[in-house]
């Protein structure tokens, strides 16, 4: 019996980490401006993103994203009113269902982001439900006699926090025997333990893309944070984004760090894991002060510091600049 995880790349978790023969990350194709970008969380991509060379590309990636005109380049029939990254293909992870990963494993778990931050999630189940007879033929003609498996599991979060869910997958998987069922009923008990703070960035920053799942900020709030040049850091969980508090944007990186640090301090870690991401270049991130304070404070509760760039998906949904952090806590 083998089983396999299948992630967007809006799981931030180290490179490394998806180098395991057990992870398919299926990449997503963005449009951005006229030109179409690969998300696979490919490092030398993602550094030649956060870092571009010439005044003009910096002009493109740091001009605002309007959803509503990517919209209508990606699908001018689109009557699409959810969540939307910038002309994401979600029609990925259906594709992979019904190519390579039938013949890889016996058993699958779909991980997917809070589903207020995911497209993927309706063509996956709807797969499921309409492929499944072609996905058996696929195998009996392969003389594959296991019964192919697949379960869906909502992590009920995003960015850092879906980092860590797979983590702890990766975690689990390397108990021998694990089945499908055992993992995404472990999982399922993990994730309500998980705390995921995020903060938008700056440079791409627009109060508009906040009115919509899951932030959903009333007008007043928004017009409240363009008037003070405030910066606001959202905790997601189940039940969506909830407003924590608001930061100066004069240096919103060592901010959200300084708040992170203090929020550290009263956790009680119940996994030694604090997973950080970043939609920018991490030497950046590394010369901030607090983020020094913040490793240093890991390592005193006898924790580790995980850390990577942002998806680039994620990067064009929430600005340039934008943070990320989660750990897993006792309630």
């Amino acid at each position: 019996m083998t089983v396999g995880i299948l992630v967007d790349p809006s799981c931030d978790l180290p490179t490394p980490w998806y180098q395991s023969c057990q992870v398919t990350l299926v990449p997503n194709s963005l449009m951005l401006n006229d030109q179409t970008l690969v998300d696979k969380r490919d490092v030398a991509a993602s550094q030649a993103f956060y870092r571009p060379t010439s005044a003009k590309q910096r002009a493109k990636v740091e001009r605002p994203y309007d959803p509503h005109i990517a919209a209508q380049n990606l699908n001018p029939d689109s009557n699409h009113n959810g969540p939307f990254y910038p002309g994401i293909n979600s029609n990925g992870p259906a594709d992979a269902l019904t190519a390579n990963l039938p013949y890889q494993y016996d058993q699958l778990l779909i991980v997917t982001p809070h589903p207020s931050l995911s497209l993927s999630l309706p063509s996956v189940r709807a797969t499921l439900t309409q492929a499944q007879p072609q996905i058996d033929a696929l195998r009996q003609a392969a003389r594959l006699v296991r019964p192919f498996r697949v379960r869906v599991l909502d992590s009920q979060s995003g960015y850092a926090g879906y980092g860590l869910v797979l983590h702890q997958a990766l975690r689990l998987l390397g108990r021998k025997g694990y089945s499908v069922d055992q993992l995404k009923q472990s999982l399922d008990g993990f994730k309500v333990s998980l705390t995921t703070f995020v903060q938008p960035g700056q440079r791409a920053f627009d109060t508009a893309m906040l009115r919509k799942p899951p932030y959903q900020l009333g007008w007043l709030r928004r017009q409240q944070l363009k008037l003070t040049a405030r910066r606001p850091i959202f905790q997601l969980d189940s039940d969506g984004a909830h407003w924590v508090q608001s930061r100066a944007n004069a240096n919103f990186e060592n901010d959200f760090l300084a708040f992170a640090h203090d929020r550290l301090m009263r956790a009680r870690l119940s996994k030694p894991l604090v997973n950080l991401s970043y939609a920018g270049d991490l030497a950046h991130l590394r010369e901030q002060p607090m983020f020094t304070a913040m490793h240093r404070q890991i390592r005193q509760q006898g924790g580790t510091l995980l850390y990577s760039m942002m998806a680039l998906s994620s990067a064009l949904q929430l600005g340039l600049g934008a943070l990320s952090l989660a750990f897993v806590e006792t309630r």
